[in-house]
């Protein structure tokens, strides 16, 4: 007895469910991978702006009220923080430092936040002489100190130090930030590091906004609590920019202090970290 393969209503029927089946699983496949395509355009777009925004050096404009400067008068000293086109509301500190001319003593006064990026601090001169103003701001993981010079009333000039070096000498060279010049420090130290893995530790510094090179950096590490400092050299990689391995022996929280100095130029900024 003969029997007759099944290819009726029954045959065509599976074919289509599987056909539906197979079909479905090419569209979720098709969504997902589009879904997954624009997260990733839209994570590129935002890293590009946030590197950009950190790229973006910041800028200190020092004022002083009134211009014209007596000896006892009260002085309001301003230093306007903006970063591009965005006045910076959040810096970390802004300190003004005054320096007579010709003495090694200084005074630090802490500035408050007013608006539009603008901090104020409030200083009574109380003799004639020339002075030097810098505020030393430290904000989005960078540090900026712009110097500015300042005459308090009528000054006798024979009595203030002459500088004898040649203009072309290395410490002239230096003295260019003693006005609208600046130097800035970019110190990105991560969040976290891990115990006993090398890490690099990084820093750049840029004056008037040009690479400040040949400088002689290094950093200064310690845990919290410890009495031992590690200071560790760091070499130039690039114009402008110093870095040097290091490695965490163990987990903690940790303050790292990068110092530079170069000439008249002497200066650190200070970082915490975790290491787990």
């Amino acid at each position: 007895m003969c029997h007759k393969k099944d290819t009726g209503i029954s045959g065509h029927l599976l074919y289509h469910v599987v056909e539906v089946k197979e079909m479905k699983k090419i569209i979720l496949f098709l969504f997902m991978a589009a879904i997954l395509a624009l997260a990733a355009c839209n994570n590129e777009t935002e890293t590009k702006n946030t590197n950009t925004a950190e790229l973006t050096p910041l800028t200190v404009d020092v004022k002083m009220d009134p211009e014209k400067i007596n000896p006892g008068e009260e002085v309001t000293l301003h230093a306007i923080v903006t970063q591009g086109e965005e006045a910076v509301e959040d810096a970390d500190e802004v300190q003004f430092e005054i320096e007579q001319k010709g003495s090694e003593e200084s005074e630090f006064l802490d500035a408050e936040y007013k608006s539009d990026g603008e901090y104020t601090a409030v200083k009574t001169f109380e003799a004639d002489g020339t002075y030097f103003v810098t505020a030393h701001v430290t904000a989005r993981s960078m540090h900026t100190m712009p110097k500015v010079e300042v005459v308090i009333g009528n000054p006798d000039v024979t009595e203030e130090p002459v500088d004898e070096e040649p203009e072309n000498s290395e410490h002239h060279a230096t003295e260019h930030h003693h006005g609208g010049g600046h130097v800035s420090i970019d110190f990105p130290l991560d969040a976290e590091y891990t115990k006993g893995k090398e890490s690099t530790l990084q820093v750049s510094f840029k004056e008037s906004e040009a690479p400040l090179t040949d400088a002689k950096v290094r950093f200064e590490v310690w845990k919290d609590g410890a009495k031992k400092h590690e200071y560790i050299d760091a070499s130039e990689a690039d114009a402008g920019v110093y870095q040097s391995d290091y490695i965490f022996a163990e987990a903690g929280s940790y303050n790292v202090k990068v110092h530079i100095e170069k000439g008249e130029i002497h200066d650190h900024l200070e970082k915490a970290t975790n290491v787990k």
